[in-house]
């Protein structure tokens, strides 16, 4: 009993002592700032300075103004980037009893900061994209420095100060650089930069098959453009000339075979060269059509003068060139008065090279070049003209005889003694075999040939490149060539030619021939070879140039366009296009390639954009321009 007497006052003693009043709990919040007032930008420097009575301090929330609150004991790098009164307030709780204790102050925050100046540029300043461009700051602070950028290039940031961007797509995009200054006062540039595209890039923008003819075959023939380059012509061995709009609308065609020109060779075939259109300067398009072996087309070849453009498609006039007339590799040449052309054969009586009145189709004069010739003619600024002959006869040289006719100088009646390609003698000349001339901005004239091994050996290539000077060709006297360059390929009846760059480069196509590869050239303008480019497969025509250097070709077997970089040659892209292609790329004013060749047994006409905004300001391409127009220097 008596145990139990002490447990119940143990248990009372107990309670007792429970029941004793807690010690008083109490939180005093308090702070400090260094400063009452700031500018903008400035640090606000904070120090806690709350105290606690028989407790702990365990929360201390600030609400630093403006919604920005934080639970730090004391916050560091605080700062106001607008003028004005800010109320800070720190509210503290203790970990016993949860009690709660708030203090505020007000700063006065001025704003006397001189903002910074966002500026900058980029190289290069002409943009396309997949190439990378540099953008470099240029911005300034009077009062400060610049400490951040924050960068936008599109939906693409950046925070570097001079950063490098790669613009995946063409088109306008904008760009914009904000800069912070040390008092993180800010300002924004923002431009809009018209991307280009990229000159990895050929893409398609449209096809045409234009000639439903039985057999129709494109060989030899390109696309010429209108002057204003809002219209595109093509024709084929169906004899259909067809006009359609840079866009791709099919505006109108215009029978160049109704007065009996055939197409046909001896075999029946219609799978055979013929000539490219030319457009003259008010628009009038020029087109030959006539293959006419022997004992075909009954009719006669014919010369068509077609008003051009939109409302066209009219005969303005028209000539009949003879049974016999065959016209293969070559485009009508036009200058102001006149029309060049070059025949394979001619009736009996006439003459091979042929010049006509522009306006009415009058034969103004004929002279002898070689009864074999494939075509291609060039008349120069100074009144000569350089012609295509047959074999190995070399090219003739046709000076103005003073009476508005053109005269040839020789030794033996009908000679090659003063072609250029020969060497004086009435014997072995180069080749031309429908090869087409160029000329350059100094008047010198450039040939692709067939080497007969008149001066380099044939071991050293199948065709081979003389540049000779107007200037210094004499009436009378064996012209002599600045230089001659051999390259690999040959130079057959199939169109070749050469192409300028506008630095001078001679772009030289040749085709395949036994086990060597087509190639493309490069040879400087002082004669010395550059680069080769073996081709896939073959070549049939003449390269091209844009305005930004690039050389393009068609391959005929694989019917790729295909585009090489200038300094090296190296293929930088290409497209597939048709099943064959045995023409040259047309490259428009404005930069658009139109090629025509054969696809699903059609002739086709395809147009390509690529990173290009025109064609070179040199001999181009075939026929020196869009239009063909065989007539530049």
């Amino acid at each position: 009993m008596k145990r139990y007497i002490y447990m119940i006052a143990a248990f009372a003693l107990m309670g007792a002592a429970s029941c004793q009043p807690d010690e008083e709990v109490a939180v005093h919040a308090s702070f400090t700032t260094d400063k009452e007032s700031y500018d903008v930008g400035d640090p606000v420097v904070l120090t806690n300075t709350s105290t606690a009575e028989n407790a702990l301090i365990a929360i201390c929330k600030w609400e630093l103004g403006k919604g920005v609150v934080s639970y730090e004991t004391t916050p560091e790098n605080i700062s106001y980037d607008q003028a004005g009164e800010y109320v800070i307030k720190l509210t503290v709780t203790s970990d016993r009893g949860a009690k709660k204790s708030s203090f505020e102050k007000t700063i006065l925050v001025v704003d006397n900061n001189i903002r910074p100046v966002a500026d900058f540029s980029w190289s290069p300043e002409k943009v396309v994209a997949g190439e990378p461009v540099q953008f470099t700051d240029r911005s300034t602070d009077e009062d400060g420095e610049v400490v951040a950028w924050e960068w936008k290039f599109g939906t693409t940031t950046s925070d570097k100060q001079n950063p490098e961007f790669t613009f995946a797509a063409q088109g306008p995009t904008e760009v914009s650089l904000t800069v912070t200054d040390d008092k993180k006062g800010k300002n924004t540039k923002t431009v809009t930069i018209d991307v280009g595209r990229g000159t990895i890039n050929l893409d398609l923008l449209w096809l045409y098959p234009y000639d439903d003819t039985k057999d129709a075959y494109v060989f030899g023939t390109s696309p010429a453009v209108s002057p204003d380059g809002e219209y595109v012509y093509v024709t084929s061995t169906g004899y259909s000339l067809v006009c359609f709009t840079k866009a791709g609308e099919r505006l109108w065609a215009f029978d160049i075979g109704k007065d009996g020109a055939s197409a046909e060779n001896n075999s029946g075939s219609i799978k055979v060269q013929s000539p490219t259109p030319s457009v003259g300067g008010d628009g009038t398009v020029y087109a030959l059509a006539g293959f006419n072996e022997p004992n075909k087309g009954a009719g006669g070849s014919a010369f068509y003068a077609i008003s051009g453009g939109a409302a066209g498609g009219s005969q303005l006039w028209y000539v009949n060139t003879g049974v016999n007339t065959s016209f293969r590799f070559l485009s009508p040449a036009v200058t102001e008065k006149y029309l060049f052309i070059v025949a394979r054969n001619v009736p009996s009586g006439h003459q091979n090279f042929q010049v006509y009145d522009k306006s009415s189709g009058n034969l103004v004069d004929e002279r002898h070049v070689n009864s074999g010739s494939y075509g291609g003619v060039l008349p120069l600024k100074n009144g000569m003209v350089i012609a295509g002959t047959g074999g190995s006869h070399g090219m003739r040289v046709y000076f103005p005889d003073g009476t508005g006719k053109w005269k040839f100088s020789c030794v033996k009646s009908n000679g090659r003694e003063h072609n250029y390609g020969g060497t004086g003698e009435d014997k072995t000349c180069e080749a031309p075999n429908g090869t087409q001339p160029a000329s350059g901005p100094g008047g010198k004239v450039y040939i692709l040939f067939q080497n007969q091994g008149v001066r380099a050996d044939k071991s050293l290539g199948g065709g081979i490149v003389y540049c000779y000077d107007p200037a210094k060709t004499v009436y009378g006297q064996t012209p002599e060539p600045d230089w001659y360059c051999p390259v690999k390929g040959d130079c057959a009846q199939s169109g070749m030619g050469v192409a300028l760059g506008e630095d001078g480069t001679v772009y030289a196509a040749t085709q395949k021939t036994g086990s060597e590869a087509a190639h493309v050239t490069a040879i400087s303008a002082q004669g010395v070879k550059r680069w080769e480019h073996a081709a896939d497969g073959d070549i049939n025509g003449v390269p091209a140039v844009d305005d930004q250097g690039f050389v393009y070709y068609n391959d005929r077997t694989t019917g790729k366009l295909v585009k090489l970089r200038p300094e090296d040659g190296s293929r930088v892209a290409e497209i597939k296009l048709a099943d064959e292609l045995r023409s040259s790329p047309t490259i428009s004013y404005d930069g658009t390639i139109y090629v025509n060749g054969m696809k699903d047994d059609k002739p086709t006409v395809f147009a390509v954009k690529g990173a290009a905004e025109g064609c070179a300001a040199s001999w181009s391409q075939q026929g020196g321009n869009p239009s063909k127009t065989e007539y530049m220097y």
